[in-house]
C-alpha cells in the first residue's frame, strides 16, 4: 500500500503529457554512464586534468556506494508495483536511492563549490534537480528514490570536499606505491562491500505482483537487481583512473590544459575513439554469460578504460605533440 501511495505521484507527472518525454529523457541523460563517459574524459583531456582526476574519483565513488545501498534496500521501482505507471525507460536494479540524482548532486554539486558566481550556482542546483524530477516522470523512480539520492549525493560531495581539504598534501607526500596499494584496497571494499549485501539478502525473491508487471515491461526478459555490474564498473574504473594517474603524472603532471582548441579539439576525438575500442570493442568480445568469468572480464574493461583516460590517452597526446 505504501508504494501504491507513492506511485501516485509518478501518476501525476506523467499525466502532465507526453509532451515532456523528450525534455525530461535530456535531463535524465545527464545521469546516465555513456554522459559521463563524455564529460568526465573531455574535462580532464581538455580543460583541466586535476579537475577531470577528482571528478572521475567522486562519480565512481559514488557510482559504488549507490551500488550496495541499493542492495541492502532492495526496494521496488514504480513500474514494478503497478501498471498505471508508464516506464518510458528500463531499467533493471532496484529503486534506492536514485543513481542518477545522487551522482548528478555529486557532479553538478562538484561544479557549484567550485564556482563564484552565485547565478551560475543556481543553474547547476537547478540541473540535478531536473535530473531527479525527470526519474519520477519517466517511471523508474519514486520520489522517496529521488530524495535519498540527493541526501546520499550530498553527503558524499561534502565530505569529499572536506576530506580532500584536509588531507591532499598528506596523500600527494605518499610514495607511489603506497598511492596504488590504497587506490586497490578502496576497489575492493566497494566490491565486498556489495557482495556482503547481496548475501544479506540472497532469499529476497519478487513478490507475484512485481514479478508479473516486470514480465509486462520486460516482456518475459528476466532480470537480476543484485547484478553486480554497476559496482564492478564503478571499482574498476576507479581503480584504473587512480593508477593511472599515479604512474602518469611524474611525466605530465596534472593541471589547466593549455594547448591550443584545434589541438583540444583533436585531442578529444583521439581519446574518444579509445575509449569506445575499449568500452564498446570490449564489450562486443567478452563473454556476458558465464558466472565469475564475465564479472572479471567486466573488471578488466573498465579497469582499462579509466587508466587509458587517465594515463594511456594523455601519453599518446605528448607523443603526438597534442
Amino acid at each position: 500500500m505504501f508504494w501504491e501511495n507513492m506511485s501516485q505521484i509518478n501518476i501525476l507527472f506523467q499525466s502532465l503529457g507526453e509532451w515532456l518525454y523528450i525534455p525530461m529523457r535530456f535531463f535524465s541523460f545527464l545521469g546516465d554512464e555513456e554522459f559521463y563517459l563524455f564529460i568526465m574524459p573531455a574535462i580532464f583531456w581538455c580543460f583541466d586534468s586535476r579537475l577531470g582526476f577528482r571528478l572521475g574519483m567522486l562519480l565512481m565513488l559514488s557510482n559504488g556506494i549507490n551500488g550496495s545501498i541499493k542492495f541492502l534496500f532492495h526496494s521496488p521501482r514504480p513500474f514494478w508495483v503497478t501498471d498505471k505507471v508508464v516506464a518510458y525507460i528500463h531499467e533493471t536494479s532496484f529503486g534506492i536511492p536514485s543513481g542518477h540524482s545522487q551522482h548528478a548532486v555529486v557532479m553538478w554539486g562538484y561544479f557549484a563549490a567550485l564556482v563564484k558566481k552565485t547565478w551560475i550556482r543556481w543553474l547547476l542546483i537547478l540541473v540535478f534537480v531536473l535530473v531527479g524530477l525527470s526519474r519520477i516522470y519517466l517511471g523508474v523512480h519514486f520520489i522517496l528514490d529521488v530524495l535519498v539520492g540527493w541526501l546520499i549525493g550530498g553527503i558524499i560531495l561534502f565530505s569529499f570536499i572536506y576530506l580532500e581539504k584536509k588531507f591532499s598534501n598528506q596523500i600527494s607526500s605518499w610514495k607511489d606505491n603506497k598511492k596504488i596499494g590504497a587506490a586497490v584496497l578502496v576497489s575492493f571494499i566497494l566490491i565486498i562491500l556489495a557482495v556482503l549485501m547481496v548475501q544479506l539478502n540472497s532469499n529476497w525473491q519478487f513478490s507475484p505482483l512485481y514479478q508479473k508487471n516486470i514480465n509486462r515491461v520486460f516482456e518475459g526478459e528476466t532480470i537480476n537487481p543484485f547484478a553486480l555490474d554497476g559496482v564492478i564498473t564503478a571499482s574498476a574504473a576507479w581503480l584504473g583512473i587512480v593508477i593511472g594517474v599515479v604512474l602518469i603524472s611524474k611525466t605530465i603532471p596534472l593541471g589547466r590544459i593549455t594547448s591550443s582548441n584545434t589541438k583540444k579539439i583533436i585531442r578529444f576525438i583521439i581519446g574518444l575513439i579509445g575509449v569506445m575500442i575499449l568500452w564498446a570493442g570490449l564489450r562486443l568480445i567478452f563473454p556476458d554469460d558465464i558466472p565469475f568469468i564475465s564479472e572479471s572480464l567486466r573488471f578488466v574493461r573498465y579497469f582499462l578504460v579509466g587508466f587509458w583516460i587517465a594515463a594511456g590517452a594523455p601519453y599518446l597526446f605528448k607523443k603526438l605533440n597534442l
